[in-house]
């Protein structure tokens, strides 16, 4: 088996890893105390994390002087484990860096410590879900020829260090048989290396979605990987994947697989896994915790909206202009906070499947154009041109009227808001003979720069063309369609150019019902 294994194999593992990696020598005082640790090697991702460039053979304290007193548990965990043997784990802020780091470190041979360093920035500011994704890059493989001794004492070193990642990997030839498999691969599936060596690896453990469906082989991301010949990584902000272990216990997993190119060739590929059972739980008590301030917050804010109300109205006696005027903003200011709060009841209760679908017949052109009648006083006020196109003859079908209205309300008011005034917003809708009905809507408006289009469906985010622009809005709302609609079966997907406009495209199955999400209530 070893014949398989390219020269500088391992080197390039370490380069695909998730996460950076640091091999350092503890440097003690005269009383035993650490002090220091000198870098060895590093890997890529090293780099990338830290924008440290070029530290092998340099002291921590000359990369950055002042470490020794802003973290000093640096010194004192890798001393620790220098001369005990025992990993340790730990969090640390780097100020001069600007970046939380989760260590865990671990002893090769007396003085030489390794830390695996993963980045907890996004975790630790909760401002976006956990985004691990990782991204691996290959280098050019050398003359398999040259330096043949050399090349052998780098893979014994490399190979003691694979033992101790904490992250499950393992290597397959171009068919998906495994090569390689780490420990902490054998620990998490509960396979020993001796059973699966040789074995196509989804042949071996099953993959489940969420909904406890398998995954095909071909649709895993080993396969995908291999056939795509690029970097396939599946995150806590995607969709779950679930690995099935020997015992028929499961655990969620984000997977990065790498494939390995030589001239051109695909020769294997490089996967490299975790259990995220921790970070889903947190998602889980995040999402439960919106959910209950969200309900809790919807109470006072009707009982406001519902008391200015009768006010504005009269009910409770006359009413000066003046007071008129700023009961309006009071009115009109509680009634986004409750649009707000329902924006994150629906993101809530889909994230929970507790989300409740009503389905009954649904004419979609009567229920766009109720929606257009909605935004008509935006349109009117900034003198948009609107383009009205349906198909005649569309059939009624399936579908919960009310999440159907959010995804055209969301899309609608999306177009409405980023087009300056005087541009030109489209509506189409249109149905074919495959029983599948197309919605566009276009606009003249900002477009999405090009380096951020991959986010915006991801919660929360807004590009930075518009944020310096007076235009409100949450960040929620594609979110929210793009889970409606391919929970749905349909598709979601756009074309911008920035200052030039966008298109939004939707296709909904009208053999199937419209609109569900795993585990709602019908």
């Amino acid at each position: 088996m070893k014949s398989q294994l390219p020269e500088n194999f391992y080197k390039l593992l370490f380069d695909h890893m998730l996460d950076g990696l640091a091999y350092c020598q503890v440097l003690f005082d005269e009383q035993g105390h650490s002090i220091d640790y000198i870098y060895i090697e590093t890997n890529e991702n090293f780099e990338k994390l830290t924008g440290l460039k070029n530290v092998a053979g340099k002291k921590a304290t000359e990369i950055i002087p002042t470490i020794g007193e802003s973290n000093p548990e640096l010194f004192k965990v890798s001393g620790r484990v220098s001369l005990t043997g025992k990993p340790e784990s730990f969090e640390t802020y780097i100020e001069k860096l600007r970046v939380w780091l989760f260590i865990s470190v671990y002893r090769i041979r007396k003085d030489f410590v390794v830390g695996i360093l993963q980045n907890i920035t996004d975790k630790k500011r909760m401002e976006k879900d956990l985004e691990n994704a990782s991204k691996a890059s290959q280098n050019v493989l050398e003359d398999l020829s040259t330096e043949k001794a050399k090349a052998e004492a780098a893979e014994a070193k490399e190979k003691a260090l694979l033992i101790s990642i904490g992250d499950g990997v393992f290597a397959t030839d171009q068919n998906g048989k495994v090569i390689l498999i780490n420990r902490t691969a054998e620990t998490l599936t509960g396979w020993h290396s001796k059973e699966v060596m040789g074995k196509i690896w989804p042949v071996v453990i099953d993959l489940e979605t969420g909904d406890g469906i398998k995954v095909p082989p071909d649709k895993r991301p080993l396969f995908l990987a291999i056939h795509a010949r690029k970097t396939t990584t599946t995150t806590t902000t995607s969709s779950s994947y679930f690995y099935v272990r020997r015992n028929g216990t499961k655990f969620p997993v984000d997977i990065t697989v790498s494939p390995v190119i030589i001239g051109g060739k695909i020769i294997g590929a490089i996967s490299v896994f975790r259990d995220v059972t921790k970070e889903k739980a947190i998602d889980k008590t995040k999402t439960e915790f919106v959910s209950l301030a969200s309900h809790q917050l919807r109470t006072p804010l009707t009982t406001i909206s519902w008391y200015t109300e009768m006010i504005l109205k009269g009910d409770v006696g006359r009413i000066i202009p003046a007071q008129k005027k700023y009961l309006e903003k009071i009115y009109q200011g509680n009634q986004q906070m409750i649009g707000l709060v329902n924006t994150l009841l629906n993101v809530s209760r889909i994230e929970l499947g507790t989300l409740v679908v009503k389905l009954e017949p649904t004419d979609i052109i009567k229920l766009a154009q109720n929606v257009l009648d909605e935004q008509k006083p935006k349109i009117e006020k900034k003198k948009l041109i609107i383009k009205e196109s349906f198909a005649k003859d569309v059939p009624t079908f399936l579908a919960d009227p009310q999440l159907l209205r959010m995804v055209l309300q969301n899309l609608l008011s999306n177009a409405v808001e980023y087009t300056p005034p005087g541009g030109k917003i489209e509506l189409a809708i249109s149905y074919d003979s495959k029983k599948a009905i197309l919605i566009e809507v276009s606009d003249t408006g900002y477009g999405i720069p090009k380096n951020q289009q991959d986010k915006i469906f991801t919660k929360l985010f807004r590009a930075d063309n518009v944020r310096d622009k007076e235009i409100g809005g949450t960040g929620l709302g594609l979110y929210i369609v793009k889970s409606i609609v391919e929970n749905s079966g349909g598709k979601i997907w756009f074309k911008s150019k920035e200052n030039k406009g966008t298109t939004f495209y939707v296709t909904l199955l009208l053999t199937k019902p419209v609109v569900s999400v795993p585990g709602s209530k019908s």
